[in-house]
């Protein structure tokens, strides 16, 4: 997107001040931090979604990228940069290990104060253009780069590919419930975030399976005949995450094959990995992993290498677990 090179240099000079959205700054190494899951999801400009799930992560390393120059030559070094986690850009790191959507990684380390965010998954941006990788954390615009945000476990992490930096968009989120009859009508809520978590409800939204776009107060209604991810979308905002609405017959049914599933990826050291009431697909990975899905809907795990263990319910489905618990 074509801008005056003395806009951008503007915004640039403004970024590296005070270290805000895209630009990290170095940390030094540390003790291996305990791992935490959060929330991840990656969106590009045109509301594609490069990832949606819930990902284990902690410290990682990251190789910096020579061809990195969106702000400018002569790019990253190519060395490997230790980033104490778990952290807001560790999290895409780790998820990019499982989720091939998110490699490459285009991160440079040519500037002596930190570390800067030019691409995830081959989407990028160039020195003259308005876009960056904008970061919110708890639908709060953050104020650190993404190596210096410290995450809380169930923190909601997302990363856009703003086209712009003024004005910013807003973050939509749906509300869905997680169970719903086949074809019985049920609500959904549409909001939107601005920069600083400021919510309000939507008008005119789109829904995945509703007749009608949202009301004044940001509802509307959705009939389902199957199990489905359900998505607004809303003119210029960041499109909404994606919810599970797990579709019963009368003969029950829900979270069975041919479901959609919600993602929970660990990473390859020790884990410990909690399921939700969605229906799960749990992919431990490596190291020995302590799993629980007891509870919700019929979840798939599979634990990965080394000895691990999983407790989960009548209904779970297992695979590699060389310790299964199972309770009602």
């Amino acid at each position: 997107m074509p801008n005056s090179s003395s806009t951008r240099s503007a915004f640039a000079c403004l970024a590296f001040s005070i270290v805000v959205y895209s630009i990290s700054l170095l940390a030094p190494a540390g003790a291996l931090a305990a791992t935490t899951t959060a929330d991840l999801r990656v969106v590009n400009t045109a509301g594609t979604t490069l990832a949606e799930q819930s990902q284990v992560t902690g410290d990682v390393t990251i190789t910096t990228d020579p061809a990195a120059q969106c702000f400018g030559p002569p790019g990253g070094s190519g060395n490997n940069v230790n980033v104490p986690g778990p952290s807001a850009l560790g999290i895409v790191k780790d998820a990019s290990e499982s989720t091939a959507d998110l490699r490459p990684l285009s991160v440079t380390d040519q500037f002596s104060f930190g570390l800067g965010v030019c691409g995830f998954g081959g989407y990028t941006f160039t020195q003259n253009d308005t876009s960056f990788w904008y970061l919110k954390v708890n639908h709060v615009g953050a104020q650190v780069g993404g190596d210096q945000y410290i995450l809380n476990a169930g923190d909601d992490v997302l990363w856009y590919l703003s086209p712009t930096f003024s004005p910013l968009p807003n973050e939509l989120e749906l509300l869905a419930p997680t169970v719903a009859q086949r074809g019985e009508p049920f609500t959904v809520r549409v909001r939107s975030y601005d920069d600083s978590g400021q919510v309000s409800p939507v008008a005119g939204a789109l829904v995945t399976g509703a007749e009608q776009s949202t009301g004044g107060n940001g509802t509307t209604t959705v009939r389902l005949t199957q199990s489905a991810s359900l998505q607004a979308l809303h003119g210029a905002d960041i499109p909404s995450n994606r919810p599970i609405v797990c579709v019963r017959s009368s003969q029950g049914g829900c979270g069975t094959a041919g479901t959609p599933r919600h993602k929970i990826i660990g990473t390859n050291g020790p884990d410990r990995i909690r399921g939700t009431q969605m229906p799960d697909l749990v992919r431990a990975r490596g190291g020995r992993d302590h799993i629980n899905t007891r509870g919700g809907l019929s979840d798939i795990v599979n634990c990965g290498r080394a000895r691990d263990k999983a407790i989960v319910g009548p209904s779970d489905i297992t695979r590699r677990c060389e310790k299964v618990i199972r309770k009602g």
